[in-house]
């Protein structure tokens, strides 16, 4: 190979050098400008959706707001003095009549709010000023808007009457509260309520939640000795206190210290029942260590 030769191969080596660096530099630029578009693409789009994104949100936000001032979300201003039953609608309630709870939300103001962010303490507040009400319970609904009202009330345990056949004076529940409101007597007698029989129709401080479990203790008393069910105590003389059982009458006296040891006895002359049919009128237990049966009189 002569000088020329090697000089024309380097020059053609070099040339190629150049147009492979040449080549990629193009490349490169056609890279970078790619990448560029890429972004500002990437750009724009991000850019639209959080257009988009706020547009929705602005749209759900005026949604909202319009929705939640549909009049189906709101009380009508007179839904408390209003006693139609459906915008606010009260069950479980036997003792109280739903007349005497509605007078009572009277004074309940209505507030401007949807019916799910109104506050019930207002409307408890107002019905446990009755003193039968043990526990309450609001729902709230819309479309339309109303309340209904769920009202436990407490269990009366023992009933006071003057008769058998006429309304308590009071009644006593299993929590301890006297209640003498008459009319709360409609319906406060049950089954399984102790009926007591006075002669005043006025609730004195004779009657006690005390004086009540007393009594209560002895009808206990006189039914596990007797095995049969106390029907009522007649404690028109409270010296002279008369139980009726099942079969007849048994005559208490005194409720002092010995009446439970008189108590005792009822199964030692109980059985005699039986034997002088309709005869007897009633055991009398009201002497210490004497007990016997009072006959009827026999018509002549």
């Amino acid at each position: 190979m002569t000088e020329e030769d090697f000089n024309n191969e380097n020059l053609h080596e070099k040339t190629e050098e150049i147009v492979d660096e040449f080549a990629l530099a193009k490349h490169s630029v056609k890279h970078k400008r790619l990448e560029r578009k890429i972004r500002k693409k990437r750009k724009r789009v991000n850019r639209l959706k959080g257009f988009l994104r706020f547009v929705v949100t602005i749209l759900l936000l005026y949604g909202a707001y319009h929705f939640f001032k549909l009049p189906q979300w709101y009380l009508p201003q007179d839904a408390f003095t209003k006693k139609d039953g459906k915008t606010v609608e009260i069950i479980n309630n036997s003792i109280v009549p739903t007349s005497i709870i509605y007078e009572e939300l009277q004074d309940v103001k209505v507030p401007r709010i949807p019916i799910f962010l109104m506050s019930v303490r207002p409307i408890k507040k107002e019905i446990f000023k009755i003193p039968v009400v043990k526990y309450i319970y609001v729902r709230r609904y819309g479309f339309p808007a109303r309340i209904q009202i769920i009202i436990r009330e407490r269990v009366p345990v023992a009933v006071i009457k003057t008769d058998l056949k006429s309304k308590p004076v009071a009644f006593f529940t299993s929590d301890g509260v006297l209640v003498s409101n008459k009319n709360y007597m409609g319906l406060s007698e049950t089954k399984s309520a102790l009926k007591i029989l006075t002669n005043s129709p006025k609730i004195d401080g004779f009657w006690t939640v005390k004086k009540v479990e007393e009594i209560s203790n002895i009808v206990k008393a006189v039914e596990s000795y007797s095995g049969q069910k106390v029907e009522y105590v007649d404690m028109k003389n409270p010296n002279d206190v008369y139980v009726k059982i099942q079969t007849t009458s048994i005559r208490l006296g005194m409720l002092d210290s010995t009446v439970y040891e008189r108590i005792k006895r009822i199964y030692t002359i109980l059985p005699q029942i039986g034997d002088m049919g309709n005869q007897a009128k009633y055991i009398d237990l009201s002497w210490d260590k004497v007990n016997y049966l009072k006959l009827k009189k026999n018509k002549k």
